[in-house]
């Protein structure tokens, strides 16, 4: 098991929240993040972009409203799960496109505000993820992000995440019931069909059943 292995075990019954599977695109997806990854020494399966989307490195990893805007973080509640996988890719150690399903995420506080969200943050004596978009939290440098757009200024790039939170505050904390950013595993399109019948768009996170949960969780070895 790597150093960033996360497992913990859910208390509540499956039935009693919804179940989203959602993606994101990770800092090994090109050349720019991979660079990142060595000389800063990332994890290759963080979220690439300068306001970490979902935001893993938190002790409590965070979900917001500034990559998607209204259309999943205010449809979720406290209690609720989170799948997390890459976008299909070529990844290190598979020959043939697939996703990396890296982290499960149970929802266990909502805040309507960021600034809310900070201050809790801060009463655990931790500091605000980077996906927290309140003063004196900045974003990270484009050094540290994939760049996929060749942003010249990482202001840029941060103003169109300011202009979503504006419109959607809601900030949601997690803790994770698994979280592997080193090596996760690896799902085909073979195991994608069998788990859940197709190859599923996440653009918009659609709600998964509880036996297509179990499939996931149990690839995850939980």
């Amino acid at each position: 098991m790597s150093e960033q292995q996360r497992h913990a075990t859910r208390t509540r019954p499956l039935a009693s929240c919804s179940i989203y599977l959602a993606s994101y695109r990770p800092l090994t997806m090109n050349a720019r993040g991979r660079s990142a990854i060595e000389d800063f020494g990332l994890p290759p399966y963080l979220d690439h972009s300068c306001r970490r989307e979902p935001d893993f490195e938190s002790q409590f990893p965070s979900i917001s409203a500034i990559c998607r805007g209204s259309k999943f973080a205010p449809r979720i509640n406290r209690s609720d799960l989170v799948v997390y996988m890459t976008v299909m890719g070529r990844y290190s150690g598979y020959r043939d496109p697939h996703w990396r399903l890296t982290a499960i995420l149970e929802v266990t506080k909502r805040f309507e505000s960021h600034d809310k969200a900070a201050e809790w943050y801060r009463r655990q004596g931790l500091g605000p993820p980077s996906n927290c978009m309140i003063r004196n939290n900045p974003p990270r440098t484009l050094a540290e992000t994939s760049n996929p757009k060749n942003y010249h200024r990482v202001e840029r790039w941060d103003a169109l995440y300011w202009k979503r939170i504006r419109e959607t505050p809601v900030f949601l904390v997690c803790r994770p019931l698994f979280l592997e950013l080193d090596d996760p595993p690896v799902l085909t399109r073979e195991f994608m069909f069998q788990t859940i019948g197709r190859i599923p768009g996440t653009r918009n996170p659609p709600r998964i059943s509880v036996q297509e949960y179990q499939r996931l969780a149990a690839r995850a070895g939980i």
